[in-house]
């Protein structure tokens, strides 16, 4: 493991990719604005708990809708920097023009699967919103988190579609 924990965040040049960098920025940003609030509202949860006996009524279905919100939020960025997980085993004796082809196909599957996922969750969305769903203790339409999380996938196949025309451009000769 010789690579750095940390790695410089450099944005790209062009303006599309500085647009995908900063609204993926942005989006992560919110999705860790959202994690220290259902933090927050867990720490009072649980000393109200401890001191009274009484938690905060449906603390663990905020926590559930927070949590997806901020993770969904996370995976752009993850993108934009190239931080997510690879397993790259198999590849490490391969010719740096085949491991760059080999992760603008990945980047480019990604991409296909984020954004089926997007149009899925906006028809979810619509179909959540029409039957009146709600969570059980707080009466929360389920359809919100759906609508909160469509942005983040759809950003998120915009930059893996980026990402990955990006490999195929950048490929060694």
């Amino acid at each position: 493991m010789s690579e750095p924990i940390a790695t410089p965040v450099c944005a790209p040049q062009d303006p599309i990719g500085r647009s995908l960098f900063f609204l993926s920025r942005t989006f992560a940003a919110t999705g860790g604005l959202v994690l220290v609030a259902v933090s927050i509202m867990s720490v009072f949860s649980i000393a109200s708990r401890a001191l009274t006996g009484n938690a905060v009524l449906g603390d663990f279905e905020l926590v559930q809708i927070g949590s997806a919100v901020a993770v969904a939020a996370f995976l752009p960025w993850g993108q934009m920097r190239g931080s997510h997980v690879f397993v790259d085993f198999f590849t490490t004796g391969l010719r740096p023009c085949m491991r760059a082809w080999l992760d603008g196909l990945g980047a480019l599957l990604l991409a296909i699967c984020a954004a089926i996922v997007a149009w899925r969750m906006m028809i979810g969305t619509v179909d959540l919103r029409a039957s009146s769903e709600t969570s059980m203790l707080l009466g929360v339409p389920t359809w919100y988190a759906y609508m909160l999380m469509s942005p983040s996938f759809a950003l998120l196949a915009a930059t893996a579609f980026y990402t990955s025309s990006r490999k195929f451009r950048e490929q060694p000769a």
